[in-house]
């Protein structure tokens, strides 16, 4: 005979055919899938993301700007990855402004330049807004609070550069803080390069700025950005030593010979009033390179075979624009170091996060960055990690950047910011470039850009 179930028992047996129903009408739907949980910005606010900065932050690469780098630059990738809704930037169509660098022909020598590429022109030129990426090509610490240097003929590159994304519209920060609406919450601030590349890439070992004043303006200009922004957070980047990028460190002042390496014994170059040069501590710059290659710098009785055939020294001495000394490497890494300590500093003070630029560039330029089982180098060309101008960062770079930016944030607000998958912005070999591919090549390359015609070799730098 059966027993009746105890009241305490059918009550049980009820709710468990309840929950079974349960589970079989809802296996008749199709369940949506679970999204990720939106990042969580802690003590910051990220909802309205702004930008100051160099070419660096603007993302120009190969000697120009264009859309597909831009939207890939470290301010937009951490824009995306912290769910800011709106970010405009300032994109430039076509070619790029001016016309990017890419593969010309194979060789050899294999040459780079723009070749019969015109220039692009900006998509987005009469937004009614400011743009929330600010970040200027060839821009100063100075162009935050007042750049009206640069709207007076005879205009220059820079003049050029930041009239396409200022577009007459008043400074930076007076663009962030009356013409964006709502203001901005969140600012990263990226300058100090310049100063000191400027000076470089001419040659010279005076940075544009002397360090004292450098470090005086930094704090009138954080004061500015405070007062305007008292509810913002901020993060800020270090300054880089830019002497060890590869336009300053891929032809060495040394002889070389047909194999593109230094002959033995090592010969040194001649360098401004014929002074031998000295290996490892003078520079050699990337727009040296046409003048090694038709013997100027080489001593009598030796060959250089930089233009692929042999071209006999001509004892005449490179010019001082085309060589840092040792002393003149000294000057502008004594600069950088200056400059750099402030950043530190007032990010202390002030409570800003601190992004670790130069410890990147520091990182390329000696033992590399290791990213899906490849290591990937400060090496022209052939590193992965700079662009066709020996310069500025590649995708890739640009993605190790973000995450240092979403490190630093998380770190000190307390924000949980997914990190960028970097793997997904490198091509599976260091020594291909990272795409597009029509940007990038292997050594040895003739670079014939108006701006940085040069002869190179696959020389790995003197550091």
């Amino acid at each position: 005979m059966i027993r009746p179930l105890h009241p305490s028992a059918r009550r049980r047996a009820a709710a468990a055919a309840l929950a079974l129903a349960a589970l079989a009408l809802a296996g008749c739907e199709t369940l949506a899938p679970v999204a990720p949980p939106a990042p969580a910005s802690g003590a910051a606010d990220f909802s309205v993301y702004a930008s100051l900065g160099t070419s660096i932050s603007a993302g120009w690469q190969s000697g120009g700007l264009v859309d597909r780098h831009q939207t890939r630059a470290y301010p937009a990738l951490f824009a995306k990855q912290a769910g800011v809704p709106v970010f405009d930037q300032p994109l430039i169509g076509g070619n790029g402004l001016p016309a990017l660098d890419s593969l010309i022909a194979i060789g050899p020598p294999l040459t780079i330049g723009k070749g019969s590429r015109v220039n692009g022109a900006p998509l987005n030129a009469l937004l009614p807004t400011a743009y929330h990426h600010l970040a200027v090509p060839f821009s100063v610490l100075f162009d935050v609070v007042d750049t009206t240097q640069y709207l007076t003929p005879p205009y220059t590159g820079r003049d050029l550069m930041l009239q396409t994304i200022q577009r007459g519209r008043g400074t930076l920060l007076a663009q962030l803080a009356t013409q964006i609406n709502p203001r901005p919450t969140f600012i990263s601030v990226e300058y100090g390069a310049n100063e000191i590349l400027g000076a470089g890439t001419a040659g010279s070992g005076t940075p544009l700025v002397p360090a004292a004043q450098w470090v005086g303006l930094l704090h009138v200009v954080l004061d500015n950005l405070q007062a305007a922004f008292p509810d913002a957070r901020f993060a800020i980047f270090t300054v880089p030593d830019v002497t060890t990028a590869p336009f300053f460190t891929t032809l060495p002042p040394l002889v070389l010979g047909q194999n593109g390496q230094p002959v033995s014994p090592p010969v040194p170059l001649l360098g401004p009033g014929g002074t031998p040069l000295q290996y490892g501590r003078d520079l050699v710059l990337l727009t040296a390179g046409p003048y090694l290659a038709a013997g100027f710098g080489y001593p009598v009785g030796t060959t250089s075979y930089l233009s692929g055939l042999p071209v006999p020294g001509t004892g005449i001495p490179l010019p001082d624009s085309l060589v840092l000394t040792a002393s003149e490497v000294a000057s502008l890494r004594a600069a950088s170091a200056v400059y750099d300590a402030a950043v530190r500093n007032e990010a202390l003070a002030r409570g800003f996060a601190l992004v670790d630029l130069a410890g990147l560039l520091r990182k390329a330029a000696t033992t590399g960055v290791h990213v899906s089982g490849a290591t990937y180098t400060g090496a022209f060309l052939s590193g992965g990690l700079f662009s066709l101008d020996g310069i500025h960062p590649t995708d890739l770079a640009h993605a190790l950047l973000a995450n240092e930016l979403i490190a630093a944030v998380n770190a000190k607000f307390g924000a949980r910011v997914p990190l960028l998958n970097v793997s997904e912005y490198a091509t599976r070999r260091a020594d291909v470039a990272t795409r597009p591919r029509t940007e990038g090549a292997a050594a040895p390359a003739r670079v014939e850009s108006a701006q940085y015609l040069a002869t190179v070799f696959p020389w790995r730098g003197v550091h």
